[in-house]
């Protein structure tokens, strides 16, 4: 036996129990360290994840929108069949007021006219003079005329006349000079005469042309003055400019008036105001109604229902068409799960749907109830157009 092997050394017990306390303090640091990286690599790996393109609704081309068949966002759509129906509902309302009115009677016409306002029968009142003094210098300009030439043509036989006699030598020439001196100024002197008559017409027809103008400002047509029969009243309407395509001379229209109510009458469009309002960018629409009873009383407004010619028309539900950046959208299926973003020109509403004036041809199968739910996806696909179009080079088409 060894020296070495005859040595006893003996530990104290409490060394024995720091190492095991040194032991399980460095497993649960490796453990540590362990659950730190394992989350660091699945933060990893759920940054690298591929996108999922099996997504419920999306973009998969211009204006085209892709929904998971069977989804449960599909089961939310509401299809409808586009399909044309015969109505006679108006195409457009707007509000029109009384703004003349004919009484029968056995006055001149110009005294049984009622008007809306004391400007406008002043207006009228001047119209009607401007008419009188317009045909009286038409009628005095033809006299003036008449008399210059039988003026100038008797000067001018007397002149040949004297011409011969001289020739002849029954007459001195100073009789002939004289002859020809009152010839020139008979020509001008009628000359200024015609001149003076022309003017004072131009100035007449200048003066009435104005009137005209002002009475179609203040709301009456001046042709529908001149040609209106007993018992009629002329009402006028504004329409907007984005709407005067819709209205045309002979249109039928009925109209609904505030204080008789429960009692329609038919009527058609007589003409439009050449111009626009500059103030309101309305296009001022004339009718005529006739009023048997005696019901209408000037300034008297009324609800104007234009277009009730019988027409071929497209409704939809109106929940179908969504509005996004001044314009109206329908959504068109374009196959299995696929929806086309077509742009419509939306007229009057009827119950709950709405007609569409431009946009759909009939035979199409649309979204109805439910097409909101896409509005995200609608905006986003006008979105795309915009920058695509910023990005296109000048002149060239995307």
């Amino acid at each position: 036996m060894s020296s070495l092997s005859r040595l006893k050394i003996k530990l104290p017990g409490s060394f024995f129990r720091s190492k095991t306390r040194l032991m399980a303090l460095l497993s649960i640091a490796l453990l540590a360290i362990g659950l730190l990286v394992f989350g660091l690599w699945q933060s990893t790996k759920a940054k690298q994840k591929p996108v999922d393109n099996s997504a419920v609704v999306k973009l998969v081309g211009p204006r085209t929108i892709a929904v998971q068949s069977g989804s449960l966002l599909e089961q939310k759509f509401n299809i409808s069949d586009v399909e044309k129906e015969q109505i006679t509902t108006p195409l457009l309302l707007v509000t029109g007021a009384v703004v003349a009115r004919l009484p029968a009677g056995s006055n001149p016409m110009e005294d049984r006219w009622q008007f809306n306002s004391i400007e406008l029968a002043g207006v009228y009142a001047d119209w009607q003079r401007a008419r009188a003094e317009k045909e009286f210098n038409t009628k005095r300009l033809v006299k003036i005329r008449e008399l210059t030439a039988a003026q100038y043509n008797s000067q001018k036989l007397a002149v040949e006349r004297l011409r011969k006699l001289v020739a002849t030598g029954t007459e001195a020439i100073r009789d002939l000079t004289a002859a020809e001196a009152n010839l020139l100024e008979v020509q001008l002197e009628g000359q200024k005469s015609v001149y003076e008559a022309e003017t004072a017409l131009t100035m007449a027809t200048r003066t009435r042309a104005a009137l005209e103008r002002t009475l179609l400002q203040e709301g009456v047509d001046p042709a529908l003055l001149e040609n209106a029969t007993p018992g009629t009243s002329l009402i006028m309407a504004d329409v907007p400019e984005l709407r005067i395509s819709w209205v045309s001379v002979g249109q039928a229209c009925v109209a609904k008036f505030y204080g008789l109510p429960d009692q329609s009458f038919i009527g058609k469009v007589k003409s439009l105001a050449p111009t626009l309002s500059a103030q309101r960018h309305t296009l001022r629409v004339f009718f005529e109604l006739q009023d048997a009873n005696n019901q209408f009383k000037p300034g008297m407004y009324a609800e104007i229902g234009l277009g009730t010619d019988p027409r071929a028309a497209i409704l939809v539900p109106t929940d179908g068409v969504l509005h996004s950046q001044d314009a109206d959208f329908v959504f068109i299926a374009a196959g299995a799960g696929l929806w086309q973003i077509a742009e419509v020109q939306v007229g009057e509403s009827i119950g709950d749907r709405v007609e569409i004036l431009n946009g759909l041809q009939g035979g199409e199968r649309i979204i109805g109830n439910g097409a909101i739910l896409l509005k995200p996806m609608l905006v986003q696909a006008l979105l795309n157009e915009e920058a695509n179009k910023k990005m296109q080079p000048e002149g060239v088409k995307p």
